[in-house]
């Protein structure tokens, strides 16, 4: 139980801080990190990354601002990423919150993408499937990661305020250089 707390609380508070909006709809000048869910292409306008107390889990959660790409009830999405950053750049796989906690020494990567974020009628997350796939970790020159995904299948995790209408149970994510 204690090395699945701070997992808890690195992943509860990039939840939290990934469904702040913002009135407007200016992207940050870092830009390039871009994502994909189904049809519905996101770019960031915010993020943030931390580390747990010990360096050993990091978490990076990154959101588009003020309408999020004008897709009606899939306007605005979040992706929260959490991963062991002491062990690196490289390959990590994808997998659950419980893999992740199974084993500081795995190289597992959680990723939840979160679309309806820029609506208050319901929003939706999607996560880890099962299906396998690998992330690339990359660090740049001021410390930060950097997570890019090949094409994989996210399913439904959690709906929230009723969820989306219409809302597929699995969808396609794609990742580009998000930090």
């Amino acid at each position: 139980m204690k090395n699945i707390l701070p997992l808890l609380l690195v992943i509860i508070s990039a939840m939290l801080f990934s469904c702040g909006k913002k009135n407007d709809d200016k992207v940050s000048p870092e830009g390039d990190a871009t994502w994909k869910l189904g049809t519905y292409a996101y770019v960031k306008g915010t993020s943030a990354q931390t580390s747990s107390a010990d360096g050993k889990i990091t978490s990076i959660a990154v959101s588009t601002v003020g309408t999020g790409g004008n897709y009606g009830a899939f306007s605005g999405s979040a992706l929260t990423i959490v991963f062991h950053g002491f062990l690196g750049e490289g390959q990590y796989s994808l997998g659950s919150e419980e893999m992740l906690a199974a084993d500081a020494s795995n190289r597992t990567i959680v990723i939840n993408c979160t679309v309806g974020t820029a609506v208050s009628t319901g929003a939706v997350m999607y996560t880890y499937g099962g299906t396998a796939a690998t992330a690339t970790v990359t660090k740049d020159k001021d410390g930060k990661f950097h997570v890019s995904l090949p094409t994989t299948t996210l399913t439904k995790k959690l709906e929230v305020l009723g969820g989306i209408a219409g809302a597929r149970e699995a969808y396609e994510l794609t990742v580009n250089n998000a930090y």
